[in-house]
């Protein structure tokens, strides 16, 4: 949506810059100036806003993944921690290396 209304601000101003008068270039060169200030003060809210929300929603699913893959470890058959590489320890580790890079 910004992109459309910076095009739209910048073909307004090239139009403005065929005036004659010198006072009319200028009030049209003024009027598109704070037109795209508007604008980049709306896109910057509106990126910043967007930001946030991704990092929330990569919070709470990387919460949910972690969640079930603990609830999957926790449902497994006591004879899969009897295998050498399912081991408490190499879990424990495993999990640790998990938390810590993710």
């Amino acid at each position: 949506m910004v992109y459309p209304a910076f095009g739209v601000v910048f073909s307004l101003g090239i139009s403005g810059f065929s005036k004659i008068d010198p006072r009319e270039r200028r009030h049209e060169g003024d009027r598109n100036a704070l037109w795209l200030f508007i604008i980049s003060i709306f896109a910057t809210l509106a990126i910043g806003f967007q930001n946030y929300l991704f990092g929330y929603a990569a919070s709470v699913l990387t919460a949910r993944l972690r969640s079930l893959s603990f609830t999957a470890l926790l449902r497994q058959d006591i004879e899969f921690f009897d295998q050498e590489k399912n081991s408490v320890g190499v879990m424990f580790l495993l999990g640790n290396f998990i938390l810590t890079n993710c």
